[in-house]
């Protein structure tokens, strides 16, 4: 079977994979010519379709995964017959340059007002002066280099790299120190643009940095015509062999000499003064000497070798969908071809492997090797050259060391260790999808982007970097400075890299800054300030350590003790422990378990100002910017977002089941099981205590039941908003229960009193007893005790009665089945996953409170929320777990925005229950049966293929709003996370639903909504506030909701006519669309003539006008405002 590969990036162009029917060659997918029909079925397979079968057996995947590879190559790569009117321009682009006059005058270095009016010096000003002389000479060369000779160019990024190599007559002996080569290789570039500026050939003309290196300038030429959509040409500026020694740039060597760099006057530029190493000021020099010298080496190693020109293509897509090639320290192109040269060289692997082989193995060997400690060189180990610098002189400078063949250079000299790591934590989990039987490995590699904003949990944005250029006067980083002179940002990012590190610890597994990709500036403009960007740190937390509160450290009386009060300054304390010990310790207390989610913001801030006097106003810190959704009670609520409320209620539930365990009933209890969301950990907001301070005021007359202590709800006063958590309790299997299903519910009844009268009697709590439940209240909190007999079920389902009682029995049946079965076992198994995962509890509340606040929360069961959230913990791929809610909720409106629900399952393949052949099974009968089966499918181990949470709701139209609202929810969350220490934001934009496409909008007063409190933007009112201190004497009302009751009423009465849409959590409003097919023209029938009125112009085909009707608006709305009445604060009709 053919698949069809679907992209979620646009970028590349792969979402169009070609449709054609195709037979695969070689490698290469040809049209399929059309043929005999007996022939083409029926006849023999060529040799060369034999030999493309033994070949994908060996060399890929699978059939379809080499398909898949073939069909994204096309896409990504460039067609050739489109590349003639690029060869075109650069070969009238190598004649311009080539006959560039000469300069005639010889200029100092730092006088830049010879320059043409129509360029600017592109170095930042900020540099020391500059000695020396220069006078433009035109190139010697201009040669194509790069991905696009090689021929492993690809989108979106098709650049044309063209070395231009400067003539030895530009440059002086000592021109490798203080910066002058730097100065001469930026004027040379300047010459050259103020000739390029104004040719015909190119629409625009700009400066760029080369991999984000500020003393790297380019230029970035935009052709014009069809080249100019496709291509971009960059010019990097080349030395010719011989120009400099390459033992000069040895990384023990010094080249930026100290007493120049701080401007100490009448001190000669090349004064003998060593100091330390320039490791970045080094090989910046040598990548432009060895640019030639590189291109030779690739191509020496890609020639006969298409598994490699395809590999680089397939890396190239999976790097640039992770960001992993943006920004200063990139994973480029050119540095993925170097190292799979090396792969080749090491006989890793060998020209005769498949793309995917050498995917592998890149992947195999990245994820196991570290260089940051022991890093890879490509150095002939017999090397003639007794100069070459050893791996320990790379390392005592560089974070990743790989070096060329040269050995000389760094290949990775701009990574730094945070990077290298993300990409290393990349490789392994890209390979261990590849290997999976459960996922498709490459749409998860190379269709799915992996954006830096959902990938880490929590993130430190500092708006602009200048804020911390007050670090830059410790004289620990001067050696560093040197060694980037002009650009002091990569000194204060990995400063800032390594405080964060040591002092967050195990609390991390990974931090990296985001990458930002090289800006571009016009010729005739100053090059932009670097500092005045924005910075901003990901935190990828580990769930067994982020939020623990004490940090311990070395035992007083050792050396590390004092580095450690160095390091923790007044936060540092000893502390005894159990086991007798007295350590340095660091104490974060906090009070609720929403502080704890944010210690390392704590942490952070206490250091930063600790060793960089840095003011905390100067950053942000993105962790908990939606909690204010989330807490209960009042704004400044002591228990943060309600966990502690969620401990409390299951604290009191395992409580009252010892105390239901140990009565003496008729029958011993089997099992208890809580099924309420609030077991899941999945109530939006936390019931609060059901006690109040007046709880002891005497009744009122009329309002309450005297004999059973149970309040009512009344007309003079608001409800406060309690619900019963509900509980299923099973006896023992006995034989004495009757098979008669009416004996059956009367002994239920029986059981409900008999257990209401032992739980007052003996556990003196107060209870209300019904024939069909036991509301208990316990500590503050109410329960809702179910007695259930699988019996009545089973009897329920067979019962021989009339047709219209036996749908209300099979109705009967399944809830019973579902309160017996299904929801105890989801309950279990997502109380498992909240406890496994620390993240799930906020992030299923955040996603709850987002489709309520959306009005949907009546047409998508609260089941299917939670096993889509349960979803994005056990198959993030692309990512890891999240371990954070606003990441969590991220994650959840781009699963709503982004999946085609139409042919993608969700597969919950809990405690890996699904074996590799019942995953088959399940995508397999998705497919065939999709017509058949909910619009929303989600497969668990015991729910294959009904998806029975699902099955009702939701429907086609609300998954295709849902998807809409999730796909804008997330644009504007993703750019307030962005801009949120720029401006003041409000977070609680998203929670706040579009009103504008409801054609009647009904507004309710707010003063009778008995969860008021719980709305998104709470009005202050006079209402009772929760005490502990008071016990109650009275079981508080429980369940009632006038809003939810009066939306029944309304669907009950109206749903053949209208849809309507509330938000449960204190909502003053309900939304009315009409449904566009009730308002046809229908036949008078005496049955349904409720809510209609005769039409007055005839209908075709009818006797008379007066025989056919429509729904009757105005007396629709009057119904609605009766139904409503008290309660109805106004009717707002919006569309017509």
């Amino acid at each position: 079977m053919k698949r069809r590969a679907q992209a979620t990036d646009n970028s590349f162009g792969v979402d169009n994979i070609s449709k054609k029917k195709a037979v695969v060659v070689n490698g290469e997918e040809n049209d399929t010519k059309t043929t005999n029909y007996k022939d083409s079925l029926y006849r023999p397979p060529t040799s060369e379709e034999i030999t493309s079968l033994k070949e994908t057996e060996n060399l890929f995947k699978s059939s379809l995964f080499r398909m898949q590879i073939t069909e994204l190559l096309a896409e990504v790569q460039p067609k050739k017959d489109r590349n003639k009117a690029l060869d075109e321009v650069l070969h009238e682009l190598n004649t311009l340059l080539l006959s560039l006059p000469d300069g005639e005058m010889v200029h100092e270095i730092e006088d830049h007002s010879w320059l043409p009016k129509e360029t600017k010096f592109p170095l930042p000003s900020s540099l020391s002066p500059v000695k020396g002389k220069f006078c433009f000479r035109r190139p010697v060369s201009v040669k194509v280099v790069g991905s696009y000779l090689l021929g492993t160019v690809t989108k979106p990024n098709m650049n044309v790299d063209v070395a231009v190599e400067m003539p030895k007559e530009c440059f002086q002996h000592k021109d490798y120190l203080n910066l002058r080569y730097h100065h001469k290789r930026a004027l040379y570039l300047s010459i050259m643009a103020s000739h390029l500026v104004n040719s015909s050939l190119f629409e625009s003309v700009q400066f760029s940095h080369m991999n984000g290196e500020v003393l790297r300038p380019i230029l970035v030429l935009q052709p014009e015509g069809k080249a100019g959509k496709q291509f971009v040409i960059r010019l990097h500026p080349s030395l010719s062999e011989g120009t400099f020694k390459p033992q000069r740039f040895s990384p023990t060597r010094n080249n930026v000499r100290q007493r120049w760099f701080k401007g100490e006057e009448g001190v000669a530029d090349d004064t003998d003064d060593t100091g330390l190493p320039t490791f970045h000021y080094n090989a910046s020099v040598l990548s432009d000497m060895f640019l030639e010298r590189h291109l030779h080496h690739l191509y020496k190693c890609i020639t006969d070798f298409p598994g490699m020109k395809d590999a680089v293509a397939l890396i190239k897509v999976w790097l640039h969908q992770r960001e992993l090639d943006k920004g200063q320290g990139g994973c480029t192109g050119f540095l993925v071809s170097m190292f799979i040269s090396h792969l080749l060289l090491i006989k890793k692997i060998n020209k005769q492997m498949s793309s995917y082989q050498i995917l592998r193995v890149f992947l195999q060997f990245l994820g196991s090797t570290d260089w940051t400690k022991e890093g890879v060189t490509m150095t002939r180990e017999n090397s003639d050259d007794t100069n070459v610098p050893s791996k320990a002189d790379f390392h005592a400078g560089f974070d990743v060391v790989f070096v060329d063949p040269s050995g000389y250079l760094n290949l990775c000299a701009g990574m730094t260790g945070a990077q290298y790591k993300r990409l290393q934590h990349e490789a392994r989990l890209s390979l261990e999808y590849l290997d999976s039987s459960f996922m498709d490995g490459f749409e998860i590699l190379f269709m799915k982007s992996v954006p830096f904003i959902q990938t880490f949990d929590q993130f430190l944005q500092i708006p602009n970097i200048s804020s911390l250029e007050v670090v830059c006067k410790k004289d620990d980083l001067l050696s560093h400075l040197i060694d980037h002179p002009g650009d002091w940002t990569p000194v204060i990012t990995d400063w800032l890299l390594h405080l964060v590190d040591k002092g967050l610890g195990k609390r991390v597994d990974m931090l990296c800054f985001e990458p930002q990709a090289p800006c571009q500036w016009p010729v005739s403009k100053t090059p932009p300030d670097k500092s005045q960007k924005a910075l901003t740190l990901g935190l990828l937390l580990n769930s067994d350590h982020s939020d623990v509160v004490l940090d311990t450290g070395p035992p007083a009386d050792s050396a590390e003790a004092i580095s450690w009060r160095s390091f923790w300054g007044e936060k540092s304390e000893l502390r005894r422990f159990k086991d007798g010990s007295i350590l340095e310790a660091v104490l974060w207390p906090c009070n609720s378990i929403a502080e704890k989610r944010i210690i390392c913001e704590r942490i952070i801030k206490h250091l930063l100002q600790r060793h960089g006097d840095v003011d905390t106003s100067s950053f942000t810190y993105v962790a908990s910017q939606l909690d204010c959704v989330l807490q209960t009670h009042a704004e400044s609520s002591k228990d943060g977002t309600g966990e502690e409320d969620a401990q409390r209620v299951n604290q009191v539930y395992n409580t009252l089941c010892k105390q239901i365990r140990a009565l003496e009933l008729p029958l011993s209890v089997s099992s208890l099981q809580g099924i309420s969301p609030v077991f899941r950990g999945a109530e939006v907001v936390f019931p609060p205590r059901a006690c109040f301070k007046n709880s002891k005021v005497k009744p009122q007359p009329g309002n309450e039941n005297l004999a059973d202590n149970v309040l009512l709800p009344s007309e003079l006063k608001n409800t406060t908003w309690c619900p019963a958590m509900e509980v299923i309790l099973q006896f023992e299997t006995s034989g004495k229960w009757p098979d008669d299903l009416t004996a059956i519910q009367h002994i239920k009844a029986a059981f409900h009193i008999r257990l209401a009268e032992l739980l007052k009697n003996e556990c003196s709590l107060i209870t209300a007893a019904s024939h069909q439940h036991v509301d208990v209240l316990k500590d503050g909190f109410v329960f809702r005790v179910k007695i259930m007999h699988y019996r009545e079920m089973v009897l329920l389902q067979k019962s021989d009665i009339t047709q219209e009682s036996k749908t209300d029995h099979e109705k009967k049946a399944k809830e019973l089945e579902r309160e017996i079965t299904h929801l105890p076992l989801l309950t279990s198994t997502l109380h498992g996953i909240q406890q496994q995962f620390s993240g799930y509890s906020g992030t299923v509340r955040l996603a709850k409170r987002w489709l309520s606040a959306q009005l949907l929360f009546d047409h998508v069961t609260e089941e299917c929320i939670e096993l889509l959230v349960a979803s994005l913990f056990f198959s993030p791929a692309p990512f890891t777990p999240p371990r954070s809610p606003l990441v969590g909720f991220l994650r959840f409106l781009h699963l709503l925005s982004s999946t085609d629900w139409q042919t993608t399952p969700i597969i919950l393949n809990f405690n890996n229950d699904f074996s590799a052949e019942e995953y088959q099974e399940i995508t397999s009968k998705f497919s065939n049966n999709r017509a058949q089966l909910p619009a929303v499918f989600i497969s668990t181990p015991k729910d294959k293929f009904t998806s029975l949470w699902t099955k009702d709701k939701p429907s086609k139209q609300i998954v295709n709003r849902l998807s809409l609202l999730a796909r804008e929810s997330q644009s504007i969350l993703e750019h307030q996370i962005k801009t949120c220490p720029l401006q003041t934001t409000d977070f609680k934009l998203i929670f706040r639903p579009p009103l504008d496409h409801y054609d009647v909008i009904i507004h309710l007063h707010n003063r009778l909504l008995s969860r008021r409190s719980q709305a998104l933007d709470r009005v202050k009112h006079s209402t009772e506030e929760p005490s502990s201190s008071s016990p109650s004497v009275l079981l508080p009302v429980v369940n009632f909701d006038p809003s939810w009751l009066y939306l029944e009423e309304l669907k009950e009465a109206f749903s053949d006519v209208a849809m309507f849409f509330h938000d449960v959590y204190g909502g003053n409003i309900v939304g009315v669309v009409w449904k566009p097919h009730s308002f046809e023209p229908a036949p008078f029938k005496i049955l349904h003539a409720q809510h209609k009125m005769p039409l007055t112009t005839p209908q075709k085909g009818a006797k008379s006008s007066g025989s056919w009707v429509i729904p009757n608006i105005a007396a629709i709305l009057s119904d609605f405002q009766t139904i409503g009445d008290g309660l109805v604060k106004k009717i707002e009709v919006m569309n017509g």
